[in-house]
């Protein structure tokens, strides 16, 4: 069995919870737990259910709803736990059935380590008894004074090992996520000067003095104006402190402690790939964005970059982020996701890399996925960053790392839409026009040699479907041998029947990617996909999808819809109220190669 008074009553067996209605009974159960495996008199029980005047059948109304809660614990085959003595009861325990017995040795437990000077230790010990609390003890509950001044006293333990809590959390360094943490509490109790007085300790310590003063202004406000007194000596210390310039005394640490390294600015962007060409419109909107960002000290900025595979998505990510960066002195941060490979980067994971990334000691990075959450958002409040997540695979990657309120910006690729993602700016890259992607091939091997051959060339970014990654690789083959005429180059490597194998150089292949991305999807989509095959890559259309599926023409036109989304497919023109869509030629020489390998399941290979 499971007993819990530290919040309301509950009680649970191994088949689930134990329902107990009766006000009476609940109160009588209530009692008992207060008193685990002692004895407790009939007339304390009398005094603990009645408040006011008990009932002249208060004795009999005791035997009966102990017989009453004996069999329900028998019932959840709990038998023997509550035992009768003369004129007396007595309700058994272990330490892993109560929580108000776990909370009691978590706390002495924590108490020792903080005489021992192990503050860590004591951080762990005491967080996890002041966890073990879901609200106040056994406030639903009509109890006798005797009981309630014991629950009450209950109560104030639990303040006071959260601020004992807090206060080792501070020793240790942790003022950021601590900060975060007080701020909700004084919240709840905005009387509680010791919350205030850490708070302000916690604000200080990170260098942020005018937050300190306003908190202190705050708390003094409350003060004021609930109680009509001044904040008490602690505070006012705190805050005399903080105006001279000097460290808050008999506090557990000195001013501006080491949580981040003392001249960390991180500088994590890759450099910008020097074949780089284009993408001016989508550089353009991010500047804009980081440009709206720094003029308003609240705003955070969100842009997400997607497109087909292959079609330069972290390439134009850096570009733009390396133009904006100037607009955020603070530091720039980079996190591949690995959202296309087998093995994505958890949310959990992606918050401690980033974690890492401001300087943060191991040490003091929290161990869990909510605590890592407040710590960054706390972190980024007042900087001005650049956060770079690339090959992001779903919006659920992205959520925790999207800043609060802060003058940062956010930047995203992702093969997918990422539509469940509130974004300022949304960049659908499409393949590069022939005029940009004639100038990549151009610098990758001698824009001399491109001009001279110009018509071998457009064959060439043609046959590429002017995706960046697929001219990179026919650059590199290309510049590998510069007395080779583009012309012959041009007439085995346009055959469709060839181009994918042509696709590969060392570690970059075509294929591979498009594997990559083939395979994440899910089977109906897969199927979809390959159906392409049958189309014409420039007239796909719902009618033609449904014909080659034997789907409805709507359900047709949702699979298209989500092939978009997946970043496969580009909506074209409507035109006599059709929408067209059309598929890069790479692409849809992929998807025949699928169809062959894997369509005979839709009878249509």
């Amino acid at each position: 069995m499971e007993f819990g008074i530290l919040g309301p009553l509950s009680v649970a067996s191994g088949s689930g919870p134990v329902v107990i209605g009766a006000k009476r009974l609940r109160s009588v159960l209530a009692i008992l737990l207060l008193h685990p495996s002692v004895t407790v008199s009939m007339d304390r029980l009398i005094d603990g259910v009645w408040p006011e005047r008990p009932p002249r059948s208060a004795v009999e109304n005791i035997r009966t709803y102990v017989w009453q809660l004996r069999c329900l614990l028998d019932e959840a085959g709990d038998e023997g736990r509550l035992e009768s003595r003369p004129g007396s009861y007595r309700l058994l325990a272990e330490l892993e059935e109560l929580d108000l017995l776990r909370f009691t040795t978590l706390v002495a437990d924590g108490r020792r380590a903080l005489q021992r000077g192990s503050a860590r230790e004591a951080a762990v010990l005491l967080e996890r008894a002041a966890r073990l609390w879901r609200g106040d003890a056994l406030s639903e509950l009509e109890l006798g004074p005797a009981m309630r001044a014991k629950t009450a006293a209950l109560d104030e333990e639990r303040r006071a090992v959260e601020l004992e809590w807090i206060s080792s959390r501070l020793a240790i360094g942790d003022y950021a996520q601590m900060a975060a943490v007080l701020r909700q509490l004084t919240i709840e109790r905005p009387l509680d000067e010791g919350l205030w007085r850490y708070l302000v300790v916690s604000l200080y310590s990170m260098g942020r003095a005018a937050e300190a003063l306003s908190a202190y202004a705050e708390a003094r406000s409350y003060l004021v104006s609930e109680l009509g007194i001044e904040p008490g000596p602690e505070l006012q210390k705190a805050q005399a402190a903080i105006l001279a310039g000097e460290e808050i005394p008999n506090v557990p640490h000195g001013r501006g402690a080491d949580l981040l390294a003392p001249t960390m600015i991180p500088r994590q962007l890759p450099a910008v790939d020097p074949g780089f060409i284009g993408r001016d419109e989508a550089i353009s909107e991010i500047c804009e964005l980081a440009g709206t960002v720094q003029s308003d000290a609240a705003r955070r900025g969100v842009a997400t970059i997607s497109g087909p595979p292959g079609v330069g998505k972290t390439a134009t990510a850096v570009a733009a982020a390396t133009s904006a960066s100037q607009d955020f002195p603070d530091g720039q941060l980079f996190v591949d996701l690995r959202g296309s490979s087998d093995w994505p980067l958890s949310p959990a994971d992606a918050l401690a890399r980033v974690l890492d990334g401001f300087g943060l000691r191991p040490s003091v990075i929290p161990d869990t996925m909510d605590r890592r959450h407040a710590l960054y958002r706390s972190l980024l409040a007042e900087r001005k960053m650049l956060i770079l997540l690339d090959d992001a695979g779903s919006g659920s990657q992205v959520e925790p790392l999207i800043p609060g309120q802060g003058p940062s910006l956010l930047i995203v690729t992702s093969p997918r839409l990422l539509a469940g993602t509130a974004a300022d700016v949304r960049i659908n890259l499409a393949p590069l026009t022939s005029a940009d992607a004639i100038r990549m091939l151009g610098q990758l091997i001698g824009q001399d040699r491109v001009d001279s051959e110009r018509p071998a060339a457009l064959d060439i970014v043609d046959a590429c479907a002017r995706l960046p990654l697929a001219i990179r690789i026919a650059g590199a083959r290309l510049a590998a041998r510069p007395e080779y005429p583009l012309w012959m180059f041009s007439e085995w490597f346009c055959l469709e029947d060839h181009i994918m194998d042509e696709l590969t150089l060392d570690d970059l292949a075509m294929r591979s990617r498009l594997d990559a991305r083939y395979q994440a999807l899910d089977p109906a989509a897969r199927s979809s996909f390959r159906a392409l095959g049958k189309l014409r890559p420039d007239a796909i259309t719902a009618g033609a999808l449904s014909e080659v599926l034997r789907l409805p023409a709507r359900a047709a036109d949702r699979e298209l819809e989500r092939l978009v989304h997946e970043g496969l497919l580009i909506p074209g023109r409507i035109r006599h109220n059709i929408q067209g869509y059309r598929i890069p030629s790479l692409l849809h020489v992929y998807a025949r190669e699928r169809l062959a390998a894997d369509g005979a399941e839709l009878g249509i290979a």
